[in-house]
């Protein structure tokens, strides 16, 4: 076995080293208490293949450095020993993060430290964050092409060196088993092998800065203004202090737009003409020659043959004008109209007025239901 080390200053990272982030696990745990950590191995089942190289990352405050430490396999008998270092390493940090750890890395070490009588419960006891599982639905809303940590990486401008899968490097590291065992020249064979895991730890560290995005409806925002953009948008503006700059789309044509202290809703109105209907249908009849309901308090004048109780479906008032969308509840009080275009719709509007546009208060629980 060998032991690689790398570190290098944190001052270009986008990391959280030169300022506090209020999302997990940054707004909970310290710095030195997190852990990224990826492996590779020579298949994609724990039962007949092998680990052959674990990296791991983790921040120095005091030296201002994130380093890397990767422990390689340079032969078939080293994973115990690996595994043995990885384990008794881990137990000085709090946090592991890794990228579809859930369902691969984890697993696997699992497995393998079973296999070599290793405690595996100093591993799972520990507190772990899947970043795959944390941002895997904002691949499409990002416009990412897959879900994939080199996607993530690409959109927050990270280029790498390396070109390969952890599925290409399988037979690399063949060769270089083989080669090592002819005694011929390695050194180009090792460095892709480091280079790929070394680069999935940085790129880790550095998309963590996407996390901000599972806990954006819960952060501390103003709500500034609103103006109208178009005829057809609504810009909604709020002040924060937000990790990264990116723009998405959201559920029902809205678009969010982050930078450091300002974020922006652009919503699609709705120019139309739609329904209300009352709650209290039992409390109306319809008028079956007028083709419209009426209050009992006014009914109770008209003939009983011009009448009937009226059903919940045709108990509406409409309204023409230029709506808001929204979710069923969470956001608006009761004394705001719902809106729908019939009674099967399952899309929710509230007018836009000039004294809704002034309503700090429900625009930041608006904020809060958008982003949930």
């Amino acid at each position: 076995m060998q032991i690689y080390m790398h570190k290098f200053a944190c001052d270009d990272m986008m990391s959280p080293f030169g300022g506090r982030w209020d999302f997990y696990p940054y707004n909970e745990y310290d710095l030195e208490d997190i852990c990224f950590f990826d492996i590779e191995t020579t298949g994609l089942a724990s039962a007949t293949s092998n680990i052959y190289l674990i990296g791991a990352g983790y921040f120095d405050k005091a030296q201002n450095e994130f380093n890397v430490i990767q422990w390689f396999a340079d032969d078939y008998d080293s994973e115990k020993e690996m595994l043995e270092r990885f384990v008794t390493f881990v137990d000085r940090h709090k946090v592991l993060m890794q990228y579809n750890g859930n369902a691969f890395d984890i697993p696997f070490v699992r497995t393998k430290c079973k296999r070599h009588n290793i405690d595996f419960s100093r591993i799972e006891n520990k507190k772990h964050l899947d970043i795959y599982v944390a941002l895997r639905k904002y691949a499409k809303p990002l416009g990412l092409e897959n879900k994939k940590l080199k996607s993530f990486e690409r959109y927050i401008g990270i280029a790498r060196e390396d070109e390969f899968d952890g599925g290409a490097l399988i037979e690399i590291y063949v060769e270089y088993i083989h080669n090592k065992l002819m005694r011929k020249e390695n050194e180009p064979l090792l460095h892709l092998l480091l280079l790929h895991n070394y680069e999935d730890i940085v790129g880790l560290s550095q998309v963590s800065v996407l996390l901000f995005l599972k806990e954006l409806g819960s952060m501390q925002v103003k709500y500034e203004r609103a103006e109208i953009y178009d005829e057809c948008y609504l810009l909604l503006i709020y002040s924060g202090n937000f990790p990264h700059e990116c723009s998405f789309m959201l559920d029902g044509n809205i678009e969010c737009r982050c930078s450091d202290s300002q974020i922006i809703l652009k919503v699609q109105m709705r120019k139309d003409t739609l329904k209300y209907y009352f709650t209290d249908y039992k409390d109306y009849y319809y008028m079956i020659e007028e083709g419209k309901v009426i209050h009992k308090s006014v009914a109770v004048y008209t003939e009983p043959s011009v009448r009937r109780k009226a059903v919940k479906s045709e108990c509406f008032v409409t309204k023409e004008g230029k709506f808001l969308p929204i979710k069923k509840s969470g956001c608006f009080s009761d004394k705001m109209h719902i809106f729908r275009e019939d009674y099967t719709s399952k899309d929710y509007y509230i007018e836009i007025d000039g004294g809704l546009l002034y309503d700090s208060m429900f625009f930041e629980k608006y904020f809060a239901q958008v982003l949930d």
